[in-house]
């Protein structure tokens, strides 16, 4: 196996990235007005394609669709960092996948949209109380940790005239926070993907490449990786 990173993808992390991204599946199919992904008219679609295809192919297609758009909360490749890959590659040829069978995850038992909190516990985050700085449509953010992207996404959750995706700027490396910063912007009915970056020494060149003219306040928790908590005080205070 080439190793550009899947290689090292335990079984407990595989499982947590489908569970958590089967979830958004379902959040994306609950904000459209006809779901395409789960429920009878999906399965009938499927059976009548599927051929020698499984359960497991039948998510990695539906994962690299929503990726496209969503980027890390569908992507291996983003939300890992797989190395060596084209740019719109979401899998790459090592990526393990889940072994067949795997049923269960197209039971119309299991149609609720999840919260913040349920995905966050399928990517193995634990929530807590974070204190949140004023928000307004204009409030620009820097964000670390997985409890941190929790908390917040539950108050964008409840304040219809912010945006997720204009107003946060995610930083992560670990692949659990990677993902689960492009769930939220689903879960807080964002239009587009979240911005997620990596710690670096260019503030200045992070913020354009965002998409950023600054950054108002961090918000960061103690489960932040060191590197990523420390970018996001300094990208706060780039003027």
């Amino acid at each position: 196996m080439t190793d550009n990173g899947s290689s090292h993808v335990s079984p407990q992390d595989l499982e947590g990235f489908y569970a958590a991204a089967v979830a958004g599946l379902r959040a994306l199919d609950a904000r459209e007005r006809a779901p395409r992904r789960f429920g009878a008219e999906a399965d009938a679609r499927w059976s009548s394609f599927k051929g020698a295809l499984t359960e497991s192919d039948r998510i990695d297609l539906l994962l690299r669709d929503a990726s496209v758009t969503w980027g890390a909360a569908f992507s291996p490749a983003e939300a890992f960092g797989l190395f060596g890959l084209a740019a719109d590659e979401s899998f790459g040829p090592d990526w393990p996948s889940l072994a067949p069978p795997n049923g269960g995850w197209f039971e119309t038992g299991n149609s609720e949209p999840p919260t913040p909190a349920q995905v966050a516990i399928r990517l193995g985050v634990a929530s807590r109380d974070v204190e949140i700085p004023p928000l307004s449509p204009s409030t620009r953010l820097a964000v670390a940790g997985g409890a941190a992207l929790v908390a917040l996404a539950e108050a964008f959750s409840v304040q219809p005239e912010l945006s997720w995706s204009d107003q946060v700027l995610a930083i992560a490396t670990a692949p659990s926070h990677r993902q689960l910063a492009g769930l939220m912007a689903i879960l807080t009915g964002s239009a587009s993907r979240t911005r997620v970056t990596r710690p670096g020494d260019d503030l200045r060149g992070t913020l354009k490449a965002a998409g950023f003219t600054q950054i108002d306040a961090a918000v960061v928790t103690s489960d932040a990786e060191p590197a990523c908590a420390a970018f996001a005080y300094r990208i706060a205070g780039v003027a």
